[in-house]
């Protein structure tokens, strides 16, 4: 069983941004919300941004370290844009 820790969170940002923001260290980088609803729906756009194998979870890799958010947040994030905010975890 993997175990997780919780590092930061997703916020809405400007123009359909999303800003990757870690505890302490502040935004560590920004996805666009249509790159996710890709992802969301299969279509990977990019290497550092992928759906799990379960489809429970979006995968991202940002300054070189692999992040987890919950797709179940994702998706209530963009669908109450911008009032929602999903949790950022690091397998640890």
């Amino acid at each position: 069983m993997n175990n997780y820790l919780k590092v930061g969170r997703l916020i809405a940002g400007p123009e359909g941004w999303i800003r990757v923001m870690k505890d302490g260290s502040g935004e560590i980088g920004r996805v666009h919300q249509s790159d996710l609803l890709l992802t969301l729906a299969g279509i990977g756009p990019a290497e550092w941004l992928k759906l799990s194998g379960s489809g429970r979870s979006v995968q991202l890799m940002i300054q070189g370290a692999w992040y987890v958010v919950l797709a179940r947040q994702v998706r209530g994030m963009i669908r109450d844009w911008p009032k929602k905010k999903a949790a950022l975890w690091r397998l640890i």
